[in-house]
């Protein structure tokens, strides 16, 4: 356990994250594009997706179990459920449950909609039934309101872990960086059309290849960290203090 809380423990994080990436780095270089794409993305079904999502099913037993929070069992409970909605939501979200659940109730919506509904333009279109639009914007809070939420509440503690190398500091600072590796890459697809004019059949494969190691890779990495962060706030902050949790 020292090696998730001693005083050097903070650089744990950053150095996973900089072997992962050099691994990501090595399958991109040794799989042809065509067997990596297969591997990697398969509309959420692919190994590799598969693999990841248990790891981000188990961040709600963990939360529970290896309470990562200290206070009072009032505060520890709404954190937990706080974060317990976030991850339920961003496996929904992973398996397209969510356009699923929306496309039960308003099929002709979702199929006469180009693109996918859970954006800002399906709230603000013309002749969305408000039904539709209150399932998109439940989701929008579900997801992101209560993620941003929780940040917002330990922004400034989490700042100066930072500066005081705290190592569930930066393993939050490594799960945000992953999240942005994984949209970053996501949206590289659609920025690399609009800068060079051409189709998305017509870029190199093995370039979306590429995007596609590092966007699934980062989603990985964002539960890998998570548990972590999990695991070190919960020997720090209750067994440390030997609180009950």
């Amino acid at each position: 356990m020292n090696m998730l809380t001693s005083k050097k423990s903070w650089l744990l994080s950053p150095v996973l994250f900089l072997v992962s990436v050099a691994v990501l780095l090595l399958v991109w270089a040794s799989m042809s594009p065509e067997n990596l794409r297969a591997a990697f993305d398969a509309n959420g079904r692919s190994p590799f997706e598969l693999m990841t999502l248990p790891l981000y099913a188990l961040i709600v037993p963990m939360v529970w179990i290896a309470c990562p929070f200290s206070g009072s069992i009032k505060r520890k409970v709404l954190l937990a459920s706080s974060l317990s909605i976030v991850v339920v939501v961003a496996i929904l979200k992973q398996l397209d449950l969510h356009i699923e659940i929306l496309s039960a109730f308003y099929p002709d919506v979702v199929a006469n909609f180009k693109g996918t509904p859970f954006k800002m333009r399906f709230l603000t279109g013309a002749g969305i039934p408000l039904g539709a639009k209150l399932i998109v914007i439940t989701y929008f809070i579900s997801m992101f309101g209560v993620f941003i939420a929780l940040a917002a509440y330990y922004s400034i503690t989490l700042v100066k872990a930072v500066f005081k190398l705290h190592p569930v500091a930066w393993t939050f600072g490594c799960f945000l960086a992953s999240g942005a590796m994984a949209a970053i890459f996501d949206r590289l697809p659609a920025w690399y059309r609009d800068a060079t004019g051409i189709p998305k059949s017509e870029i190199p494969s093995c370039i979306l290849s590429l995007f596609t190691a590092f966007e699934e890779g980062g989603e990985m990495m964002m539960a890998l960290f998570a548990l972590l962060a999990v695991l070190q706030a919960h020997i720090i902050y209750c067994c440390s203090s030997k609180e009950e949790c």
